[in-house]
């Protein structure tokens, strides 16, 4: 069978399709609700294909389906293949690569805030994040607004006579009392910046009390930053902490598929009729079964990799409309 003949063949159904290469390498794995149409929209001449996409397509002269009974199936597959495989033209799972930390080493005697690509001592890190250069913009509100140092090596600059700085290099405030401010960001990174975020909207209020448009549109911009961070942090702290979550779809009238994901990783998925659906049931017997297993469960370290998993697989449940959870 040809590759046309095999995707005039595709099911309207969800799954994973793995595009070949004439070497028969997988060069790319998508998922889809319904695989025929998302399949054959590649062959389509199309103005909105992007040069990856026609230069992929050139390339393929075979693929692959595993049927699935919902998408989000096909997403954990998707995700997992992709992390097997690594193929060359996936954008899914490489963000990993863009990847920083906020690190604060609290080893110096005034430590300062910086953005680090990876972990290399034994220094604090919060993260990772995906979020470029707005990383280092949010260290410089932190920066700013906590007036820290932000020089590695401590010259009398000007910034403690522009008050942007409480001059540690000039010996202005004791370590003990440098630190108390360092301990108070750490905690607020910890608590979704919010002390930060309610110091920035009284800053806000106060400038258009004033009249100060433009420099409270400023501030608002610093609140949405820390916010996007926030949002980022509750995604990683819910990885840290294996928070197990049960998640459940409708299938049709008869039937619903479960599934128990702790952290980034699928502990379960199963079909159940509705008739024998009893939530808190479920939940007990979920919790007993993890409580079981748990010490046969291996704990996987929460790298680039499994943050970028979780991202997704969270960001999916989280938006999707047809699919019900709750933490447990």
């Amino acid at each position: 069978m040809n590759l046309k003949e095999k995707i005039d063949n595709l099911p309207k159904t969800p799954g994973i399709y793995m595009m070949k290469d004439k070497y028969g390498d997988v060069i790319y794995v998508g998922k889809s609700k319904k695989l025929k149409e998302r399949v054959k929209s590649y062959f389509v001449n199309s103005k909105n294909h992007s040069r990856k996409v026609k230069r992929m397509v050139k390339n393929i002269e075979d693929l692959d389906v595993i049927l699935t009974d919902t998408e989000l199936d096909a997403l954990i597959l998707e995700c997992e293949m992709i992390k097997k495989i690594r193929p060359m033209y996936n954008q899914l799972l490489k963000n990993h690569e863009n990847y920083s930390y906020i690190k604060i080493n609290k080893n110096i005697k005034y430590p300062y805030i910086e953005v680090s690509k990876e972990i290399e001592d034994d220094s604090l890190y919060f993260g990772p994040y995906t979020m470029d250069k707005k990383l280092d913009e949010i260290v410089s509100i932190i920066s700013r607004e906590y007036k820290t140092r932000t020089c590695k090596i401590m010259n009398k600059c000007i910034k403690y006579d522009l008050n942007k700085c409480i001059g540690p290099c000039r010996e202005i405030v004791s370590k003990e009392d440098y630190n108390i401010i360092i301990d108070t960001i750490i905690k607020d990174l910890n608590n979704s910046n919010k002390n930060l975020i309610n110091i920035l909207n009284k800053k806000m209020q106060d400038e258009i009390s004033k009249l100060n448009f433009e420099k409270a549109k400023d501030i608002n911009n610093d609140i949405v930053l820390l916010k996007s961070l926030s949002h980022k942090q509750d995604i990683i702290n819910n990885a840290n902490e294996n928070k197990p979550i049960l998640a459940w779809i409708n299938l049709d009238d008869e039937n619903i598929k479960i599934y128990v994901i702790k952290g980034a990783k699928l502990l379960k998925s199963e079909l159940i009729k509705v008739e024998d659906f009893e939530l808190d049931n479920l939940i007990y017997t979920i919790k007993e079964q993890i409580l079981r297993n748990e010490e046969n469960i291996a704990e996987e370290v929460v790298d680039k990799y499994y943050i970028d998993f979780a991202n997704i697989l969270y960001s999916y449940i989280k938006s999707n409309k047809d699919i019900n959870y709750k933490y447990i």
